[in-house]
């Protein structure tokens, strides 16, 4: 549950004010008006980063989590209307030349750079959903603090110490597989952070078992779906969802702009309803951009069918695709749960590691 954050509670320090007056009051005097509401938030020098998933509630990213410390932490700040967030949203386009808004040739996203240096992204309106669906639509923004020359790091915070090798963490794929079953070879998977995808043919229960498996995300984690039209049930409160209507889309904001702005949220996991001709592509690059992990869909008999049928899916955009390389690096980065269709006892499933079935 948000509550008031306790570096709030403490006068702003000397690095605060400095911070506070980078921005230049005369340069932008409409844009700094507008954003006073949020400056304590995004400048206060122990915060990283804000995100906001819906009007009244402000997430603040800590710099340096404390022990015991989570590193995201809400807080509820009723003055941070949806009326006012969609003002920020406006000025910030109209200084930019940017055609911010909900109609028709449209983009109900914009980008930019603030007074200061700080990042802004922001999406508006019907695409984007906390909860249930509302009438305007929802919001979701995140400003990113300016790099500030923090002298107090050290490469210690980084694990980098004289006579000490790094060792990178081995994936989920790269262990040996000491699971007692494949309900244990899913939940590590999960556990390991490694991207997923459900695999099934028709009305085997794909988002069922994907819902289920959200279940099993970190609480803490922040969450960022897309679909096309809601199924996935996301119960960590650091969320948001992008919804793509395949029949009701009226702007020009479609699957690769989508994907363009997760990519600026900072999600910790996305996950994508089933992989289709419009979105193949781009989900592909995704995995590979080091925004967290990914879990999606798809429909497909067995595992070496799901990568046939992603690899096709992306050849509708990219016909000199490389099918080799490509499916040879989709086992690779991809664990696949199939699940497998019994007439008798209902559908099960199995983990494959290397596109074979483990059932």
């Amino acid at each position: 549950m948000a509550e008031e954050i306790d570096i709030f509670l403490r006068p702003p320090s000397e690095e605060a004010l400095t911070l506070q007056t980078k921005i230049d009051p005369n340069q932008f005097a409409v844009l700094n008006a507008i954003l006073r509401k949020l400056l304590p938030y995004f400048t206060h020098p122990e915060v990283e980063e804000i995100a906001i998933n819906r009007p009244g509630e402000i997430w603040l990213k800590r710099r340096r989590p404390k022990e015991g410390e989570d590193i995201w932490h809400p807080v509820l700040d009723a003055e941070i209307t949806f009326e006012y967030l969609e003002r920020v949203c406006k000025v910030v386009a109209n200084s930019n030349d940017q055609r911010f808004g909900s109609g028709a040739n449209q983009t109900p996203v914009v980008y930019s750079a603030l007074p200061g240096g700080h990042r802004f992204s922001a999406g508006m309106y019907r695409n984007f959903v906390y909860a249930e669906a509302m009438p305007k639509g929802g919001v979701a923004m995140c400003i990113r603090q300016a790099p500030r020359g923090d002298s107090l790091i050290s490469y210690d915070a980084y694990g980098l110490s004289e006579g000490v090798r790094v060792q990178a963490p081995l994936k989920f794929k790269e262990t040996k597989d000491q699971s007692k079953d494949d309900l244990d070879k899913l939940k590590k998977a999960i556990e390991a952070g490694s991207h997923l995808i459900v695999s099934g043919a028709t009305s085997t229960g794909k988002t069922t078992l994907l819902n289920r498996i959200i279940t099993e995300l970190d609480p803490k984690l922040r969450i960022a779906t897309i679909e096309d039209t809601r199924e996935l049930i996301v119960p960590q409160e650091n969320r948001f969802h992008i919804v793509l209507s395949r029949t009701e889309q009226t702007n020009n904001f479609n699957d690769a702009a989508a994907i363009n702005f997760l990519t600026r949220a900072t999600p910790d996991i996305i996950i994508c309803g089933e992989i289709s001709t419009e979105n193949a592509k781009t989900i592909w690059e995704l995995t590979g951009s080091g925004h967290g992990n990914m879990m999606t869909t798809i429909h497909a008999e067995d595992p070496e069918a799901a990568v046939k049928a992603f690899v096709n899916r992306m050849q509708h955009h990219d016909k000199n695709l490389n099918v080799e390389q490509i499916s040879k690096e989709m086992r690779q980065r991809f664990t696949i749960v199939q699940i497998v269709r019994d007439h008798h006892t209902g559908p099960r499933y199995g983990i494959s590691r290397s596109g074979s079935t483990a059932t």
